[in-house]
């Protein structure tokens, strides 16, 4: 198992984990964000929508303002400062130009030298396309050629993560434990009391089924808790290899 600062090491200071919606990166890595920012990372939540259609009866623009008030607090039990909505519609994220420059922009601003973001195996269809879209503005983040208003810079590293229920094929290649973290992670997962209260469930049964994933790579890799990650490998993003 490889710990955090091998993952993120001593050139990794900027580490931005993308979701496509209030939520997902709290679960998939909630407690990797509350490790990093422990050992001093600068980390950054991109969430792509504000999850307005993601809880039926709820009319958009009241369920928006809701979902985006729970990740910002989620945010906070985490240690995370910096987040930052883009914008796009629930349900309608797409890997088009349009999302790709959105990503470009934002890695550039804000330095990223890690990039963390949903496994392209997810069988949500925004989870799926915010993961291409990802790897896309990744690659291209350090072509000057593509014009976007930033300085070109080089993305290190990019990951991918899994999330219960979503995607059964997820293998991680790399296994965080977040064992400490996991009182934070699940103070941050009781923060979207709109959408346990609407399925009738406590906020205990919640937690507990999203922390499912933790406790399963926990088993497999000899600790409590663990977080999965899958690395990413193209052109233009720096080697993935590693040194003891």
């Amino acid at each position: 198992m490889l710990e955090g600062l091998r993952v993120f090491d001593e050139k990794c200071r900027n580490i931005i984990v993308v979701s496509a919606h209030p939520m997902a990166a709290d679960v998939g890595v909630g407690g990797i964000m509350a490790q990093a920012v422990k050992k001093g990372l600068n980390v950054h939540l991109i969430v792509m929508s504000r999850g307005e259609t993601g809880v039926p009866g709820i009319p958009r623009n009241i369920l928006a303002t809701l979902r985006e008030e729970e990740q910002r607090k989620a945010c906070k039990e985490l240690g995370v400062e910096n987040i930052h909505f883009l914008g796009f519609r629930c349900n309608e994220i797409y890997d088009t130009r349009e999302t790709r420059l959105a990503l470009i922009k934002i890695f550039r601003r804000l330095k990223a030298d890690v990039v963390i973001t949903h496994t392209e195996l997810d069988t949500h269809q925004d989870h799926r396309a915010t993961a291409y879209a990802s790897f896309a503005a990744a690659k291209c983040s350090s072509l000057p050629a593509i014009d976007v208003g930033e300085e070109a810079y080089t993305v290190r590293r990019v990951f991918t993560y899994g999330l219960p229920g979503y995607n059964p094929t997820f293998k991680p290649e790399i296994y965080i434990d977040v064992t400490p973290e996991i009182e934070a992670k699940k103070r941050a997962l009781k923060c979207y009391e709109t959408s346990y209260k609407n399925l009738g469930w406590s906020p205990e049964r919640w937690v507990d089924f999203w922390l499912s994933q933790d406790r399963l790579f926990g088993a497999e890799s000899g600790v409590m808790f663990a977080e999965g990650l899958k690395s990413f490998y193209s052109s233009h993003i720096e080697t993935r290899a590693y040194r003891l």
